[in-house]
């Protein structure tokens, strides 16, 4: 319907056409949205934060999720988000010492 020009840009926000919105457009219409519904203010980026930190929680790979943000490589994920990923730390050493602690009982130190 609108030929190339929409095809010609990589834009996620964009009017029909493929012409960009104007680089505050998502974020007032955002800031607007939660107003309007009376929630609490923030910023329309933290969603891309709050996605990292629940396939985190849920346990997905790192470099899933690293791809999934779009990140050129996994250690931008791991450097922003890698402090989320203590939990999953926790259950793992939880699960050697559950698993390690009765072969280190029986020996004679």
């Amino acid at each position: 319907m609108f030929g190339r020009e929409s095809n010609d840009n990589n834009f996620v926000f964009k009017w029909d056409g493929g012409k960009p919105h104007a680089e505050d457009f998502v974020s007032q219409k955002f800031a607007k949205l939660l107003k309007q519904h009376e929630l609490p203010h923030i910023r329309f980026h933290d969603l891309r934060h709050s996605c990292c930190s629940l396939l985190l929680m849920w346990r997905f790979p790192l470099k899933e999720a690293s791809e999934w943000l779009g990140h050129a490589n996994i250690s931008i994920t791991a450097d922003v988000y890698g402090h989320l990923d203590m939990s999953c730390k926790d259950g793992v050493a939880n699960a050697m010492t559950e698993r390690l602690l009765p072969g280190l009982q029986s020996i004679s130190l």
